[in-house]
């Protein structure tokens, strides 16, 4: 598939990417954002492009805001306003004039260069996605966590599973701002003590052939461990569905901005899907798998909040020195040997 695959990521590796300062404490470092949506016009350049737009919701406008000072809530840039305007012509007739409590449809179309794609990426076949510059391919597995597909830089890796599309995976996502409210709810009873700044995406790509569909994303830092308050990583999850697959992404990072590598590798993914071709599409013959894949709600789609506590949980046992409780048929194993 023109990469190298490294014949297993060792766990205890990844240990160095926690960095101990001379206190004792654990320090995390600020990544600076490799791959920003641009909402003005962009330049000319080499380099191509991919084109998300922001899934149509409803903003109750607030007293003392105008278009301008919307968009540039919303989008950084004030100078959105005219398509602000444009998306609601319906009810607003003059732009300087809108009134508190009015419920506006907004909407934005980003821009994100594909600087990664002249380094080829990974091409598989029947898909392809861009890969951020200097990371590897491996297999990925603390505990019983476990990629074999993953991509991975000092201290940051983003985990990949490709599946054939499930009608369930679509069922659980189409309405976004309940499955929002749902991983909110999940998150609150299950981890409320590890995970915080929670954010979600949602965009839709269109006419960009085989990397059109819907991209979803969440973001969290997740704590480690509450004995060590310091010690925080910064996870994003990405669901990319294209017309004949399901791709998800889990990614972590300290000094690294995983948030936007995730988000770019999901967005440039794409299928290669012929209606020509004779033979059945299904990408299910690849192999890719993570696991445990823990139940939930959400029909289809992976628990990451599972996984990753997994991952870094059994990490920091390990970097820590604490053998790992046996489990009950090890246990019996021993004693029939015995």
């Amino acid at each position: 598939m023109g990469l190298r695959i490294l014949k297993k990521l060792i766990p205890g590796l990844v240990i160095v990417s926690l960095l101990w300062g001379s206190t004792g404490k654990i320090c995390v470092l600020a990544a600076a954002e490799e791959y920003p949506i641009l909402y003005e016009e962009v330049s000319e350049s080499d380099d191509p492009v991919i084109v998300l737009l922001t899934g149509e919701e409803d903003y109750t406008v607030l007293p003392g805001e105008s278009l301008w000072k919307i968009a540039k809530k919303l989008w950084g840039d004030g100078n959105g306003y005219e398509e602000l305007a444009e998306l609601n012509k319906d009810q607003i007739k003059d732009p300087d004039l809108i009134f508190p409590g009015m419920s506006l449809k907004v909407s934005k179309a980003g821009t994100i260069i594909r600087k990664e794609a002249k380094y080829g990426g990974a091409q598989m076949g029947n898909y392809a996605m861009d890969m951020p510059h200097n990371f590897r391919v491996g297999i990925l597995q603390s505990g019983d966590a476990f990629a074999n597909f993953a991509m991975f830089s000092d201290g940051s890796a983003i985990a990949c599973l490709i599946q054939d599309r499930k009608r369930e995976t679509a069922l659980s996502v189409r309405d976004w701002e309940q499955c929002k409210k749902y991983i909110t709810d999940y998150v609150d009873e299950n981890y409320g003590d590890q995970v915080s700044n929670l954010n979600f995406e949602h965009y839709l790509m269109k006419d960009q052939g085989g990397a059109s569909g819907e991209l979803y994303l969440y973001s969290y830092s997740w704590q480690i461990s509450a004995d060590y308050p310091n010690l925080k990583y910064s996870i994003c999850v990405g669901l990319k569905l294209t017309d004949h697959i399901q791709a998800e992404f889990v990614g972590y990072g300290t000094d690294y901005d995983i948030h936007g590598g995730v988000r770019y590798m999901a967005a440039t993914f794409e299928e290669h899907f012929s209606s020509e071709s004779n033979e059945k599409f299904t990408v299910n013959d690849s192999n890719m798998q993570m696991s445990p894949e823990a139940e939930w709600e959400l029909d289809g789609v992976l628990n990451s909040f599972a996984w990753v506590d997994e991952f870094f949980t059994s990490m920091l046992n390990k970097a820590l020195g604490v053998e790992e409780e046996k489990s009950a048929r090890e246990k019996l194993m021993e004693r029939m040997q015995s």
